[in-house]
């Protein structure tokens, strides 16, 4: 008996359905597309498992159904056809939002090899492989480039398990789980960089566990995301993966239409990609000091009008970052046509114990802006090997950003006037515990504080490119329009 994990439980089926019987050939040309479709639906009947066995098998979408299993033997390939005519959802996403339809109603596409919306027990597992082909010369549209297909679009789904399987080449986003109750993604490979927008994981469901996951992707690596502004992305684990990205490795954003609450992200490893096909950040930079390096290696951002709480992130060792730590609340409100603006909220971030490198002049930063304040914020346990020469021409430049623009670093320029954390439109902030260590000589602040009240500085060591280590001092600091600053317990303005 064959007994395949489902997302809540186990799928035994004495009698598995292999796509071979249904006249699917794995000889790397044929289409499969209906006999796979077909063993699925047979097997949706009764529920149990439908096995791809060893062959290369091409095919167009095919619709995972409730309580059916799809498990690729090892050996065995499910290829995206390389032909967009072939990837043709049975009808539009009936969830209204900007992942599946334009701002004005009007459905997108949504083409997609495996899709899935409104399914109970469904699960992609076994130790084969998906490969969308989306290096394909047909998929080379550029940057947002229009109708690529996902490897996988599971819609408003119930407990869904994707487990052990190798995922490539997406010719867009490798999958993408929306408006879901239960995930488990566990011990998946992804290596996704055939294409732009190529990220890893997308995620905006509740309920949501990923562990134990290897992530190399061009574009963001894990990133959960919030379309709907009555649903914020909520109850979500993320733990023991190693993530590879040539942008950010570890996102909450955007959208952040409904916001983020309780999210618990720890043990894992962020390192440089192996892949640079499109984004060349060193060519491209001048102040980046590494051939292969990651825009950001944590993100928090929420600038679509939702409310962010609840967010604990703790041991993370990351290397070949521009900037460790990038927390944005903005006022962009990309929404439905139709929808009332609203100003995004965020409160009650802890981040702890995260070791790092920083490879460009966008130091981190925790930024809202003007009337509106990030809250309750703690950082504590930070090493940091800071590899930027700024100037004190740089460390005195105003920040110039616009609120309505797109959460990045790069919004704020080629630099920041702080070569440790730049704080702007925040409330109640305590830094702990933390080493900035100077590989060369930068000149400017190593915290600067605008607009933030009530922050308590401590253990805040600073090692200069010569070695020497000393406290930081409150001259040290930078601070503007401020009120109840402490450094070491005492009070500097």
């Amino acid at each position: 008996m064959l007994f395949i994990g489902s997302a809540f439980g186990v799928i035994a089926n004495a009698d598995p359905i292999n796509i071979a019987k249904y006249g699917a050939k794995g000889d790397g040309k044929t289409k499969n597309t209906i006999a796979i479709q077909k063993a699925i639906d047979d097997c949706s009947k009764a529920g149990g498992t439908v096995v791809v066995p060893q062959g290369r098998f091409v095919t167009g979408t095919i619709y995972l159904k409730s309580n059916v299993t799809l498990f690729l033997e090892k050996g065995a390939t499910l290829l995206g056809s390389t032909d967009s005519l072939d990837y043709t959802p049975n009808s539009p996403a009936t969830v209204k939002c900007v992942d599946t339809h334009n701002r004005n109603g009007k459905p997108k596409k949504n083409l997609t090899l495996i899709y899935a919306e409104d399914q109970d027990n469904i699960a992609i597992t076994g130790e084969g492989t998906i490969d969308g082909q989306g290096g394909a010369k047909q998929y080379q549209r550029g940057d947002n480039g229009h109708d690529r297909p996902k490897l996988i679009f599971i819609i408003s789904c119930r407990n869904v398990v994707i487990k052990d399987v190798l995922l490539t080449s997406s010719a867009f986003w490798m999958q993408d789980y929306l408006g879901c109750d239960g995930v488990k993604i566990q011990g998946i490979r992804v290596i996704n960089h055939a294409n732009w927008n190529n990220d890893g994981i997308d995620i905006d469901s509740r309920n949501v566990r990923v562990s134990d996951c290897d992530i190399d992707s061009d574009d963001d690596g894990i990133c959960l995301k919030s379309y709907l502004k009555d649903k914020p992305c909520e109850n979500v684990v993320i733990t023991n993966c190693v993530v590879a990205s040539n942008c950010d490795a570890i996102k909450m954003g955007t959208p952040g239409a409904g916001g983020f609450k309780n999210i618990a992200i720890s043990n894992c490893v962020v390192r440089p990609s192996a892949y640079d096909n499109f984004r060349h950040w060193k060519a491209t930079d001048k102040f980046i000091s590494a051939d292969a390096s990651m825009v950001n290696g944590i993100s928090i951002e929420c600038v679509d009008g939702g409310n962010t709480e609840g967010i604990v992130i703790d041991n993370i060792a990351m290397k070949g970052v521009q900037t460790p730590i990038f927390i944005r609340v903005g006022n962009r409100n990309e929404k439905m046509n139709g929808d009332a603006d609203r100003q995004a909220t965020m409160r009650n971030i802890t981040i702890s114990n995260i070791i790092s490198d920083q490879l460009s002049r966008r130091t981190s930063s925790i930024t809202a802006i003007p009337g509106s304040y990030i809250e309750n914020v703690k950082l504590s346990h930070l090493i940091f090997d800071i590899y930027s020469e700024g100037t004190r021409d740089e460390a005195e430049a105003p920040v110039k950003v616009k609120d309505n623009s797109y959460p990045s670093p790069h919004s704020f320029g080629a630099s920041l006037p702080a070569y440790g954390f730049y704080i702007a439109h925040v409330k109640n902030i305590s830094i702990n515990d933390v080493q900035l260590n100077m590989m060369k000589t930068d000149t400017r602040y190593p915290i600067v504080l605008d607009d933030v009240h009530y922050a308590a500085i401590g253990d805040f060591l600073l090692k200069a490119a010569d070695g020497n280590t000393r406290p930081v001092a409150p001259a040290d600091l930078k601070i503007m329009n401020s009120s109840g600053i402490t450094v070491d317990h005492k009070a500097v303005n």
